[in-house]
């Protein structure tokens, strides 16, 4: 018994215009001998026109968003190789600013939440030792 399955890269945008595009070649090559319906043919390749610049200005517009997020990074200390002791980036000056305020606002720190921290008190239990087991 013969199977036969024939895919459609339906996930994949760049893959599913080059099928439009090479099914919409061979319409034109066959001409009028084309099995496919030619009104069909014509409304595909005017989507094909569409999604492909709209394809290639979704990679132009990752391409700058990509950019743009180094450029962020690396301003905010937080790209490859950068800690928070790296000097003069975001982190670091708000790094220092937290440190700076919890000495001014000790025994207070709730008050650092006005300068828009999250800050969160809580109690611990003083460690008590646990009796020795009995041999």
């Amino acid at each position: 018994r013969k199977t036969v399955r024939v895919d459609v890269p339906a996930s994949k945008p760049d893959d599913l215009i080059k099928l439009g595009q090479s099914i919409i070649k061979k319409h034109t090559d066959d001409g009028a001998s084309s099995p496919l319906d030619a009104a069909k043919m014509t409304t595909l390749e005017a989507k094909l026109v569409i999604a492909a610049q709209q394809n290639q200005d979704a990679k132009n517009a990752d391409a700058i968003a990509q950019t743009a997020r180094q450029v962020r990074d690396v301003a905010m200390g937080r790209s490859k190789g950068q800690t928070a002791a790296k000097k003069d980036t975001g982190l670091n000056l708000i790094i220092n600013a937290r440190d700076t305020l919890l000495i001014a606002n000790e025994g207070s720190e709730e008050a650092l939440t006005k300068y828009g921290f999250d800050v969160v008190v809580g109690s611990a239990k003083s460690p008590q030792r646990k009796p020795k087991k009995q041999p």
